[in-house]
């Protein structure tokens, strides 16, 4: 695991879900490991932050949203941010099985998760990027 110096090195995490509870359990986890968030409690707002100019380190989206289906608005981010690590979550374990086949995400998180899960994948997502980082900053 890496420590929470390193993980301020990762640009903001883009978070979405329209649960209000949930979307903000979720970042007050995420900003506790050390990384920085920006939530979106809906696919129009994700939809605003991919389109903006601010970097993202990634996006973690729930397929379930009322105004945007979470499978799009991933498939808008891969086009919008190339490259960028995306993670599809959902508490419906047949919806989420069902992108397994379609999506290409860098993974999945069914609900409900242990906080060290959600941590433990945004970590493996984001060393390459810290590494590239650090090896940047010491004159690799």
């Amino acid at each position: 695991m890496q420590g929470k110096l390193a993980r301020q090195a990762v640009a903001p995490i883009l978070l979405v879900d329209d649960e209000p509870m949930v979307l903000k359990s979720l970042q007050l986890i995420i900003e506790h490991a050390g990384f920085s968030c920006l939530p979106a409690g809906s696919g129009s707002d994700a939809l605003q932050c991919l389109e903006g100019d601010e970097p993202l380190g990634l996006a973690i989206v729930d397929l379930i949203l009322p105004d945007i289906p979470g499978e799009e608005l991933l498939q808008r981010a891969s086009q919008l941010r190339p490259g960028l690590p995306l993670v599809a979550m959902s508490g419906y374990g047949d919806r989420l099985e069902e992108s397994r086949e379609t999506l290409e995400v860098a993974g999945f998180l069914p609900k409900p998760f242990e906080k060290d899960t959600l941590i433990e994948l945004i970590d493996r997502l984001s060393r390459p990027r810290i590494e590239r980082l650090t090896q940047q900053r010491s004159g690799w």
